[in-house]
C-alpha cells in the first residue's frame, strides 16, 4: 500500500469530527496596529489619498478595503459625505463673481489666510470685503466690526489702479463664535464644512470628547454639523502628552471594534487581541489570561445556544429570577380584580390592597360568606370562575416553564464550582499518594483528565437549557439528547468523586461515552446564526 494513500486514510477534517474547531491567532497590540497600518498604507497608495483619510474610509466600512476602492471609483463625494469627512451640503454660501473693477477707482486685494473668516476688523490703510478667496474692494467700501466702524483710505490715484498685498496673518483678525473674543486669523482651524473655531475652543472641545471616551466620532463644534473632525487636527491642538496618549488608545481601541476580524480578550487587564477569519460563535481561549469566551459577541462561551438568543436569556434572568421563585411560593391573585397579593402575615385572612375585596387566602372564596366552611378550605372545590382565571393560570405556567429551566439552569452552575473543589481535593490527596511514594503523577493523570471533561462537559449541559427554553422546532429530539448527555454526566461525576478506588478503564470509558453524547448534540444543534 502507498503512503500517499496512508496519507488520505490518516487525514481527518477537523471541521467534520469537531463542531467547536476554530483557528484563531492571539496577538499583541504591537502586532495589530502593524497589521492595521498595512491596510492603511495599502488603500492609501491605491487611491492616492493621505494615511488619514485612509484610515477614517476604512474605519466607517469596517476595514473592508475592496468596498472603499469600488465606492471611491464610483463616487468619491457620496462616499465622503456618508463617512462624514465631507458636510453634506455647503454651509456659506457661493463666492460672488468677480465683478470689474473701474478705471476710475482704485482697489485692494488681500491675499487670504489658510482659515475661512467669519469676522474681519478694519486693517488701517487697507480693506477687506470677504473672506473668501477671489473677492476685492472698490475705493469706496468700507468695513466694521462688533467693535465699532472706521472708515478707510483709499489707496492710489483716480487715473491707476494699484494692487496692494498684504500679509494675512498679520492684518486680519476673526471672531470665534464660542469664546467670542477677536483673535488673528492665523489661529483658527476650520473643517471641510468652512466652520472655523479658535485653536483653544477646539482643544477644550477635543478634550472634553476624550473624557467621555469619544475618539473617532468627535464631531464639529457647530450645532446640527456632524462632520468628523480628522486624527490629524486633534493631534496637532492637543498638547498635553497624557492627553494625546489618551486619544490614541480610544482610537486604537475603536479600530480594533469595528475590525470584523478582530476581538479584545475580554480578561481582566489582558491586551491580548484575538483574530480570526472565521466569524462564527465558537470559542477562543487567550494564551495570556486563558480567558475562554465566544469569538462572534464576546461574552462567555455558550454553545449550542447562539448569540442573541443568550442575550435574551440573560437579561430574562437579571429581571424575573430575584422575585420569580418568590411569587410563585408567597402570592396568589386577588380572586375579585386578579391583581398579585403577598401574604405577610400568619392570617388567613385576606383583604385586597387594591379592591378592598376581603377573601380567604387558603381557598380564596369570600371571606364574608365563609363561615363554618374555614375548616374545608383543604377539600377539592371546583372554582365556578375557571374559564375567567385560565389567562391567569397561563401565566403561571409561563413561570413555572420559566423556573424548570432556570433552576437547571443555575443548578449545573453551582455543580461546576462544587467540582472544582472536589478537583482541589483530589489534587491534595493524589499529592500526599505521590510524597508516600504510591505512584508518580504520570500515573493519576488520568483523573484530572476525567476532571477536566466533566467540567466542559457539565458546562455544555448547562447552556443546553436556555436553548430549550425558546426553541421552537425540534425540540423532542434536542430533549432526548440533552437527557442523553446529563445521565452519563451524572455517571461520570460519582466516577470521578470516588476515582481513586474505580477501575481506570471504567473511568476512561464512561469518559469517553460523556464526549460523544456531548459532541453529537453540539453537531446537531450547534449556532448557525448569520
Amino acid at each position: 500500500m502507498s503512503t500517499s494513500e496512508d496519507c488520505d486514510i490518516e487525514q481527518i477534517d477537523p471541521k467534520r469530527t469537531d463542531p467547536e474547531y476554530f483557528v484563531y491567532e492571539c496577538l499583541n497590540v504591537e502586532e495589530v496596529e502593524k497589521l492595521l497600518n498595512e491596510s492603511v498604507e495599502k488603500l492609501s497608495t491605491q487611491l492616492q489619498i493621505t494615511p488619514s483619510l485612509a484610515k477614517v474610509l476604512l474605519h466607517e466600512t469596517r476595514w473592508n478595503t475592496a468596498e472603499v476602492i469600488e465606492r471611491y471609483r464610483n463616487n468619491a463625494s457620496n462616499l465622503l459625505v456618508s463617512a462624514r469627512i465631507k458636510a453634506a451640503a455647503p454651509s456659506v454660501p457661493p463666492p460672488p463673481a468677480q465683478l470689474p473693477v473701474p478705471s476710475t477707482s482704485s482697489a485692494v486685494v488681500v491675499t487670504p489666510g489658510a482659515a475661512t473668516c467669519s469676522f474681519i476688523a478694519s486693517v488701517p490703510g487697507c480693506s477687506a470685503s470677504s473672506a473668501i478667496p477671489g473677492t476685492s474692494s472698490n475705493s469706496s467700501s468700507s468695513s466694521s466690526s462688533n467693535s465699532g466702524s472706521k472708515t478707510h483710505q483709499t489707496i492710489g490715484s483716480t487715473s491707476t489702479t494699484t494692487t496692494v498685498t498684504v500679509t494675512a496673518c498679520c492684518y486680519r483678525t476673526q471672531l470665534c463664535p464660542v469664546c467670542v473674543t477677536v483673535q488673528s486669523t492665523d489661529k483658527f482651524h476650520s473643517l471641510s464644512c468652512q466652520h472655523s473655531f479658535c485653536r483653544d475652543c477646539w482643544a477644550m472641545h477635543f478634550e472634553i470628547q476624550i473624557g467621555q471616551g469619544i475618539s473617532t466620532q468627535i464631531e464639529c463644534m457647530e450645532q446640527r454639523c456632524d462632520v468628523r473632525v480628522p486624527e490629524d487636527l486633534v493631534l496637532t491642538l492637543l498638547n498635553r502628552p497624557m492627553l494625546r496618549d489618551k486619544y490614541q488608545q480610544f482610537t486604537f481601541a475603536d479600530y480594533v471594534k469595528s475590525h470584523p476580524e478582530l476581538r479584545f480578550c475580554p480578561g481582566p487587564n489582558c491586551q491580548t487581541i484575538i483574530r480570526s477569519q472565521d466569524i462564527s460563535p465558537k470559542k477562543a481561549v487567550c494564551r495570556m489570561c486563558k480567558t475562554a469566551f465566544c469569538f462572534r459577541c464576546g461574552t462567555d462561551y455558550h454553545a449550542p445556544t447562539d448569540c442573541q438568543i443568550i442575550r435574551k436569556w440573560l437579561t430574562k434572568c437579571a429581571d424575573d429570577s430575584e422575585t420569580a421563585n418568590y411569587i410563585s411560593a408567597h402570592t396568589k391573585d386577588c380572586p375579585k380584580c386578579h391583581i398579585c397579593i403577598e401574604k405577610n402575615g400568619g392570617c388567613n385572612h385576606m383583604q385586597c390592597f387594591n379592591c378592598k375585596h376581603d377573601f380567604c387566602w387558603m381557598c380564596l372564596g369570600d371571606w364574608k360568606a365563609h363561615g363554618s366552611e374555614y375548616y374545608e378550605c383543604s377539600r377539592y372545590k371546583e372554582n365556578p370562575n375557571i374559564a375567567h382565571e385560565s389567562v391567569h393560570a397561563q401565566a403561571r405556567e409561563a413561570l413555572k416553564k420559566y423556573l424548570h429551566y432556570y433552576e437547571r439552569w443555575e443548578n449545573h452552575s453551582k455543580s461546576l464550582q462544587l467540582e472544582q473543589q472536589t478537583l482541589d481535593r483530589m489534587r491534595t490527596r493524589i499529592n500526599e499518594k505521590v510524597m508516600k511514594g504510591l505512584g508518580t503523577w504520570i500515573d493519576w493523570q488520568h483523573l484530572f483528565d476525567a476532571a477536566t471533561l466533566l467540567a466542559k462537559c457539565r458546562y455544555t449541559l448547562q447552556y443546553t437549557y436556555p436553548y430549550a427554553y425558546y426553541m421552537e422546532s425540534r425540540k423532542e429530539l434536542f430533549e432526548y439528547q440533552q437527557a442523553q448527555l446529563e445521565a452519563e454526566i451524572e455517571n461520570l461525576s460519582w466516577k470521578v468523586e470516588r476515582a481513586e478506588t474505580t477501575d481506570r478503564g471504567e473511568l476512561e470509558n464512561q469518559m469517553d461515552i460523556a464526549e460523544k453524547r456531548r459532541t453529537t448534540l453540539l453537531k446537531d444543534f450547534f449556532p448557525t446564526e448569520a
